[in-house]
């Protein structure tokens, strides 16, 4: 065989233009379809988060309100609130301050107001909610009073005379803000007044109940006498409702924020606790025959008794801060049953937002009947 000579060897000619275009168009397509991959995980991602996001603020609302409803009305022992095997039932609760007003009347667990149209409420706003920020139109607004949580408790370590301070065993970093409001009780009943003055040596204190300051003590006499071992605790009146910082106005609103559940605690400054809840509903379980069960559910304008309020029924609607999407939310949310059912309906609202109600019932542990 003639071996070839390296003049005659063949050279490599590349890759023609038709080649090149055939390849781009193919990478074109393999990018494409990653890119499309990659925006659709995002954008599920991103609704997922949005999703969560609506969840737990409708989770975290509940569990909130939920904390001060169970220890709302606790008085240690001394139960029932009204003895009704004495003619007539007689309350083994006294109010000591020198007010009964909203944020004072502690001898019912719960109240509340409600939204009977867009500015209105029945009963009237207590001056304890304040115009900044304003409750929202149409949503309900609800009152607790209970002992705080992580509060301090003392218990009496002698027997003492009604208008003498008192002595309580305490723990060494235990400790009160004076003036606060405080309960006293033992297995026959219970009084509220101000603390007025808490002096602490060691694992010991002494509590003061002088009259004047506001709301003040009606008398420096706790009413009637209490015995060992009796429970003291500060108690204070919470309020929930919703509302949105709508215009500037520090140092409550320092910004316009979108609508939240707000907080008051003891007529201090409201508290903005989450935002994207939008709205709130409230029926009351009341109980007719002292059974401890609900024998009927009524708006806060229908409830005769307050005391007699075992229950509460509550819905909030929760919505995304974030539009998304193209498609606007055209749907209605019934909340409660809806308007014809004690509830109340929101929407349509128009906007590319997600929304979800959530519903729960809680049971006031303290209330008797």
């Amino acid at each position: 065989m003639k071996p070839v000579k390296f003049s005659q060897r063949r050279h490599s000619a590349g890759f023609s233009l038709i080649e090149l275009m055939v390849a781009l168009t193919l990478s074109m397509i393999l990018m494409a379809g990653a890119l499309s991959i990659l925006y659709s995980t995002k954008l599920t991602s991103s609704e997922n988060e949005r999703l969560a996001r609506v969840q737990e603020a409708g989770r975290t609302a509940f569990e909130l309100i939920r904390q001060d409803a169970r220890a709302a009305g606790y008085l240690g022992c001394a139960k029932p609130r009204i003895d009704r095997s004495l003619n007539p039932p007689t309350s083994t609760f006294s109010n000591g301050l020198n007010s009964t007003s909203l944020l004072w009347n502690f001898g019912f667990p719960v109240s509340g107001f409600e939204a009977t149209s867009a500015t209105v409420w029945t009963p009237v706003l207590d001056a304890a909610i304040p115009a900044v920020p304003v409750p929202a139109g149409g949503n309900d607004v609800l009152v607790l009073r209970a002992a705080r949580p992580g509060s301090p408790v003392f218990r009496t370590n002698a027997v003492f005379n009604v208008g003498d301070p008192i002595p309580v065993d305490r723990d060494p970093n235990a400790t009160l803000t004076v003036p606060v409001s405080i309960v006293i009780s033992d297995c026959k009943g219970a009084t509220v007044f101000m603390a007025t003055d808490f002096a602490a040596t060691g694992g010991t204190a002494t509590i003061k109940h002088a009259t004047g300051g506001a709301p003040g003590n009606s008398s420096s006499d706790l009413l009637r006498s209490f015995s060992l071992d009796s429970l003291v605790q500060p108690v204070q009146t919470v309020i929930y409702y919703v509302a949105s910082c709508t215009a500037v106005n520090a140092p409550v609103c320092p910004a316009i924020t979108p609508p939240a559940l707000w907080q008051i605690v003891g007529g201090g400054t409201p508290q903005e606790l989450i935002q994207g809840v939008e709205g709130m509903q409230l029926l009351y379980g009341v109980d007719t025959d002292g059974d401890q069960l609900a024998n009927s559910y009524q708006k806060a304008n229908a409830v005769a008794d307050w005391s007699t309020v075992v229950s509460v029924n509550i819905a909030v609607l929760a919505r995304s801060i974030d539009e998304t999407g193209v498609e606007k939310d055209k749907q209605t949310y019934k909340l409660l049953g809806g308007a014809a059912n004690n509830g109340a309906d929101y929407g349509p609202f128009n906007d590319r937002r997600q929304r979800q109600i959530f519903t729960t019932t809680i049971t006031l542990r303290n209330a008797t009947t």
